[in-house]
């Protein structure tokens, strides 16, 4: 379990550290070359994170149940869609491009600022329950609050260096989270496609990668 806390210590620090420093290294090597290098960085840090969880110490806090796996599979693909209209969508606010944004045309900005984050939330909350031992639960628990976290502080971060007229027409057509937005026009039919395409492939890699099969473990 040693090896958690200190997978998680430098994971945490990999992103605390680089944040603190982004002006003086995007200074130094440019914005894209950061971004490039922190989310290699970041999945090469989580990578280890992930791989500590599955070699710790098992300590049993309930026991499985096969409904359980039936919830992760169930709120993998909404996640799995929010992700995708991460990678669409600009959010000017959150995780993602900023380019491209027009306050009256808002898209996923009318149901939540933060697709990403939200996404990642849902996945953290999808793997608490069916992984019922100790360092899962800290883990997943961990991701969904560090996601929850992530709204505020993304905001903060977004709105630093923007002027009150950006900042204000910005927050009038979005959220954080309105489910309303739905009825909106928050998602399109590319981010549909591209999130149950991106849903598929997490099951299908699932056992390779991770080395449990979730289609598998709902028939018991």
């Amino acid at each position: 379990m040693t090896w958690f806390f200190v997978s998680v210590v430098v994971f945490m620090a990999g992103h605390i550290v680089p944040g603190l420093l982004r002006g003086a290294i995007t200074a130094r090597i440019g914005h894209r070359a950061y971004i490039v290098t922190f989310s290699i960085t970041s999945l090469f840090l989580l990578g280890w994170v992930i791989y500590e969880v599955q070699h710790a110490d098992f300590i049993a806090l309930w026991p499985y149940e096969i409904w359980q796996n039936h919830v992760t599979i169930t709120l993998m693909l909404p996640a799995c869609i929010l992700w995708a209209a991460a990678i669409i969508q600009p959010c000017p606010l959150s995780i993602g491009r900023k380019k491209g944004f027009d306050p009256a045309y808002p898209g996923i900005n009318r149901f939540t600022r933060h697709p990403l984050l939200l996404g990642m939330m849902l996945w953290g909350l999808g793997h608490i329950l069916p992984n019922g031992d100790l360092v899962a639960f800290m883990f997943f628990g961990g991701a969904t609050v560090f996601a929850i976290a992530g709204f505020w502080r993304m905001e903060k971060i977004r709105t630093r260096h923007m002027d009150d007229a950006e900042y204000k027409a910005i927050l009038d057509g979005t959220r954080r989270f309105d489910l309303t937005g739905i009825a909106k026009g928050a998602f399109g039919w590319r981010d549909i496609v591209l999130g149950i395409g991106l849903y598929i492939v997490i099951l299908w890699a699932h056992p390779h990668v991770i080395g449990v099969d979730p289609l598998a473990a709902m028939g018991g």
